[in-house]
């Protein structure tokens, strides 16, 4: 059996597993109620004549970058620590199968349900802009596009962890910490020592909803300094466009290759 035949089947049964545990099902009810609550909440109290098309757009996609983070968490968080935490991993790991192909295949099958919830989202997404506006902006296509390459990198952040670990509740925890609050104190932090936190994940992750901010798609970073009294100064930091895609292959590329290379040497115990 070649490595795209094992990979696939991997990918099959960890698909499988997410239907059987009601995992997928629950995240896709999760999002509908999201997509729902947003709908009722814009026909009662919203007022779409005095708001323009890209403001109405980044509203709509500001939750996403929570929901990527929820489908990281859902199907990756445990994908790998779980096979040592329930000792699966005695009889997965012995047969004739690559362990390459456990991960990749494990990863796949993650994107995959991942991404079925991202485009039910975005379906909410697309068919309110144009019910109300009769238009969609070329920035929706952009920030579509980023929220995939996002959920790569995140998703690629998340499997580290869990091949790092050998309990998969514990991975989830951790990660969560780390999706959740370390970042967006490190965020918050560079407002106030002035320096820009390009490195946060996080940080390139509000380019979803930059785009949609004037001429964003022309490509450059921003900074605006707020003074709150006498020698208080914050610093806002936006990222540029470049700056975000870049940050983001790169988490993909180094967590890929650790997750690899970690679950390729590590023993069950």
């Amino acid at each position: 059996m070649n490595d795209l035949a094992q990979l696939s089947i991997i990918s099959k049964y960890q698909f499988k597993n997410y239907i059987r545990s009601k995992r997928l099902l629950t995240l896709v009810l999760i999002t509908v109620g999201i997509g729902i609550a947003y709908i009722l909440s814009i026909h009662f109290y919203v007022n779409t004549s005095y708001m323009d098309v890209k403001m109405f757009a980044k509203n709509w996609v500001s939750p996403l970058s929570y929901l990527v983070a929820l489908a990281s968490l859902f199907f990756g968080g445990d994908a790998i620590a779980g096979e040592y935490q329930n000792k699966t991993g005695y009889f997965l790991l012995p047969n004739p199968i690559k362990r390459e192909s456990v991960l990749w295949g494990k990863y796949f099958a993650s994107f995959l349900a991942s991404t079925l919830v991202i485009l039910i989202y975005w379906t909410f997404v697309i068919l309110n802009v144009y019910y109300y506006y009769n238009t969609l902006p070329v920035s929706i296509w952009y920030s579509f596009g980023l929220s995939f390459l996002f959920l790569l990198s995140l998703l690629a952040l998340t499997y580290l962890f869990s091949s790092l670990l050998n309990n998969g509740t514990v991975a989830i925890v951790i990660v969560s910490i780390l999706y959740f609050l370390v970042l967006p104190v490190v965020d918050s932090m560079s407002m106030f020592i002035g320096y820009p936190p390009w490195f946060s994940i996080n940080h390139s992750a509000s380019i979803l909803t930059l785009v949609f901010q004037g001429n964003y798609i022309g490509d450059y970073p921003t900074k605006q300094v707020i003074n709150l009294g006498p020698g208080f100064n914050i610093t806002i930091f936006n990222p540029s466009l470049s700056e975000s895609i870049t940050v983001m292959i790169g988490y993909f590329v180094v967590s890929a290759i650790l997750a690899t290379i970690i679950f390729h040497y590590k023993e069950m115990k």
